[in-house]
């Protein structure tokens, strides 16, 4: 069985790139994508705690797709998935293939963890789209990916190779590596070999899963593996070597046909899909070409052994800075098809912002060159690069020194105030001092001395221009330095218009103006929501010139540390609002407690209403009211003389109707009598 491998540090082993300028970039792993024109470029930077995984469009150089994970990464690889109905996006284009039963292929980005799973990143959707786990438990080393995306074959720290069928995530063979420390997996074009490598390298019949040959001659760990476009040619480096061997991948001789040299150790290397031609990316960022590989093969037959043969590059490309004249480091090279496939894709510049650009080898007639330097800016990790900017190197040009000759130093001496004095030379002195022009002109009688000044000045104000005329206003108050004309045109408020504006503000003017606005909001803060408005337009609208100009950093430095002290205490603010809300509402809830639904009625009711009249409403309401006391205390003196009649009069009705009564009870006695 022999000694378990000891499982390396994934913070210290290398498992794809560790050449040194990728990590003076920051980057982890790295590679182009496996199509003819090299169209994306994926780089994986580590972070605090996650990796992170971003994806370039080469040809417009901005990033397409950006993924971050705290599962750690261990390998790279690019290939192609099957569409399933689950993944198509809901197009036309992917309706009728549904219909027609045609699966589409969906590019995706291969990710080994170190958990030992596998992770399927698409670029069409922005996410893992599928996952392979439950065999491997160790992290994993390598993957390849057939063609149209079926199978796909994986290899681990455990050291067994297995075979997947990616659309179902199912396990199709599991077998032993041969070889201790596999790392590297190479599928041949027919997809009928599998190449394995560590030390050695084995060639695998992929039907029978058996051993064709195998191949020794790298004393270290190997790197990388390249097929020939025709599978008859395999070609290896390893690490700290600056050897690239060429292998016979078809008749049974397992010795090197050639090996491919450079002066320094070989970092990367690829086959070009079109011709037998081998590139190789060095520690020093140079690319070394090769335009037949297998040139130098000699058939020697007889008790001779063959030689051992070795070629230097056919083409060599290097970059240099047009800074300080240094060699400016490729991150990764790919044979490209243009130029009839007599091109390269490089990758040179940092982690943040890498830059692409394609190199042509070989001149007009088709003779390759055999030296091809290009002169670039560097490029470094920092978002706005004062030295590689165009602007910068014209503020160089134009840019004056400064010149202290013309200044005036003031000190304390200057500001003190002398001591009053009785001095008659000082008076007399005085007495003959030139009079003022304010004294002449009162001589002359051209100012009025009879109006009294005024102690107060008042502020010459404008008015706000209108919105048509705002942006010419502007770049005149701009131009004059006139902070009135400024203030009045900073009294519009509203986006529409201020955005309009700031597009049609002239680019010399921007940066002026950007200043103009920071200063204003640093002195009074009070005027943040009406100035933030300006400061966004300008940000948002002018972007990619200001990452143009130098020393932007610290001209916003100021900026950013006013926005971090106001944020700062927003949260505490928030949280001294929130405790008096708390207590406000426990205040307002043990008042309401204590009060009773009598005194909750009552408090409806105004007790006192308070209505406030003018004078004149006044005098008219005092008149009516003594009007009415007269005409009541009349009444009052009426109603008891009406009285008094009243029962007098009730009186004489009383004896009236006794007298009626007598006489009638007469009447009633003579007629009985009768």
């Amino acid at each position: 069985m022999g000694k378990a491998a000891q499982p390396r540090n994934p913070d210290t082993s290398t498992v794809e790139t560790s050449a040194n300028p990728s990590e003076n970039a920051g980057i982890m792993l790295s590679a182009f994508d496996n199509s003819t024109t090299a169209d994306y470029f994926a780089l994986i930077t580590h972070a605090i705690d996650r990796h992170r995984l971003r994806i370039f469009n080469v040809r417009s150089g901005t990033v397409s797709n950006d993924y971050s994970s705290q599962e750690r990464i261990s390998c790279l690889a690019w290939g192609y998935m099957k569409d399933t109905g689950d993944l198509q996006a809901n197009t036309v284009q992917a309706f009728k293939k549904r219909k027609s039963g045609v699966s589409s292929l969906s590019r995706v980005v291969v990710l080994g963890l170190q958990t030992g799973s596998i992770a399927l990143f698409s670029l069409a959707h922005g996410t893992i789209v599928k996952r392979l786990s439950g065999s491997h438990t160790t992290p994993i080393s390598d993957f390849v990916v057939s063609k149209d995306g079926s199978r796909g074959y994986s290899v681990a720290e455990d050291g067994f190779i297995i075979e997947w069928d990616i659309e179902e995530g199912k396990e199709l063979f599991k077998w032993k590596a041969d070889a201790k420390n596999v790392r590297k997996l190479k599928l041949s074009h027919d997809e009928k070999k599998l190449a394995t490598a560590g030390h050695t390298i084995t060639l695998w019949n992929l039907e029978t899963h058996s051993v064709i040959k195998k191949f020794t001659g790298h004393a270290s760990t190997i790197r990388e593996l390249e097929f020939s476009h025709q599978d008859d040619i395999l070609v290896s480096n390893a690490e700290d070597d600056r050897y690239v061997n060429v292998w016979d991948a078809q008749a049974t001789n397992t010795n090197n046909l050639t090996a491919l040299t450079l002066e320094t150790n070989i970092l990367h290397i690829d086959f070009s899909t079109t011709e037998p031609s081998v590139l190789a990316v060095t520690e020093d960022g140079l690319v070394g070409i090769w335009e037949n590989a297998s040139s130098t093969q000699q058939a020697m037959t007889g008790k001779r052994k063959m030689m051992r043969m070795t070629k230097e590059a056919d083409a060599n490309v290097k970059i240099i800075s047009t800074a300080d004249g240094s060699v400016i480091p490729v991150l990764a090279a790919k044979f490209v098809t243009d130029n009839a496939g007599k091109s390269i894709m490089i990758a040179r510049g940092s982690s943040v912002k890498p830059t692409f650009e394609v190199v042509k080898y070989v001149e007009e007639g088709g003779a390759i060159l055999p030296e091809v330097t290009l002169h670039r800016q560097p490029i470094t990790n920092y978002l706005i690069d004062a030295d590689a900017s165009i602007a910068a190197n014209n503020l160089r040009a134009t840019r004056k020194a400064y010149d202290e000759s013309a200044a005036t130093v003031v000190g304390n001496t200057d500001f003190s105030m002398k001591a009053p004095t009785l001095d008659l030379q000082q008076e007399s002195e005085e007495s003959t001092s030139e009079p003022s022009i304010e004294q002449r002109l009162q001589e002359l009688d051209v100012i009025d001395t009879t109006k009294p000044k005024k102690a107060s000045k008042k502020k010459m104000t404008i008015d706000a221009p209108s919105p048509n005329s705002l942006q010419t206003v502007l770049v005149q108050a701009l131009h004059s330095n006139d902070a009135t004309l400024l203030e009045a045109c900073l009294q519009h408020t509203k986006p529409e218009t201020i955005q309009n504006t700031i597009r049609r503000l002239p680019t010399q003017y921007l940066i002026p103006f950007l200043l103009e606005l920071m200063t204003k909001f640093q002195e009074k803060p009070g005027r943040a929501p009406a100035l933030l408005v300006w400061i966004k337009a300008v940000l948002t609208i002018h972007t990619a010139y200001l990452l143009t100009v130098p020393d932007l950093v610290g001209k916003l430095s100021s900026f950013y540390q006013a926005l971090d002290a106001r944020l700062s205490v927003f949260p505490k603010l928030l949280a001294l609002q929130g405790r008096l809300d708390i207590v406000q509402s426990q205040v307002n809830t043990k008042a309401y407690s204590n009060v009773t639904d009598k005194d909750a009625q009552r408090a409806q009711v105004a007790e006192n209403v308070y209505v406030e009249l003018d004078s004149d409403d006044e005098a008219e309401a005092e008149e009516e009211l003594s009007m009415d006391e007269v005409m009541s205390a009349s009444d009052i003196e009426g109603g008891d003389d009406m009285d008094e009649d009243l029962v007098e009069y009730s009186e004489e009705d009383d004896e009236e109707d006794d007298d009626d009564e007598e006489d009638d009870d007469d009447e009633e006695e003579d007629s009985d009598e009768e």
